[in-house]
């Protein structure tokens, strides 16, 4: 079976310039883990999803640290600890944002999609054309729904 027979052809999408309150409205209205961001093309700029939106609530974990010789030295690494602070003060979808999206196309096999999604972890993948225009998103009740149907 395709991706483009159990796609839904009609994601909920989001602006870049979006605050972060509007993406967690439209989590909850529709029942959703994740919001595609789109330019005014429909063209994907990336996904921002509910555990995007937890470092809203919680601290960044401060990072271990041994202390040599008056050097301190981080087992995560300062950037990693720059980043977490970044998310938490983030206010806009752009700042929150996942930009390097695991994407799909409407003519591959949902098998396909579903060994990656499993792999990566993935709760949705967004379905783009050739041009990288958002044409839908494939989530787990997407699967879900194909194998209750069969049943």
């Amino acid at each position: 079976m395709k991706i483009q027979e159990v796609m839904n052809k009609y994601p909920v999408t989001v602006g870049k310039d979006a605050p972060i309150s509007d993406v967690a409205d439209l989590l909850v209205k529709y029942n959703l883990t994740a919001v595609s961001v789109v330019d005014d093309n429909n063209k994907l700029l990336g996904i921002i999803s509910e555990g995007d939106l937890l470092y809203k609530k919680v601290r960044p974990h401060v990072p271990h640290y041994v202390n040599v010789l008056g050097a301190s030295i981080y087992y995560n690494g300062i950037g990693e600890y720059n980043a977490q602070f970044k998310k938490l003060l983030a206010s806009h979808v752009h700042e929150l944002m996942t930009e390097e999206v695991i994407t799909t196309t409407p003519d591959k096999d949902v098998e396909e999609i579903v060994s990656v999604m499993l792999d990566q972890h993935l709760k949705n993948v967004p379905v783009v054309d050739k041009d990288y225009h958002l044409i839908g998103i494939l989530s787990r009740r997407d699967i879900i729904k194909l194998i209750a149907k069969d049943n």
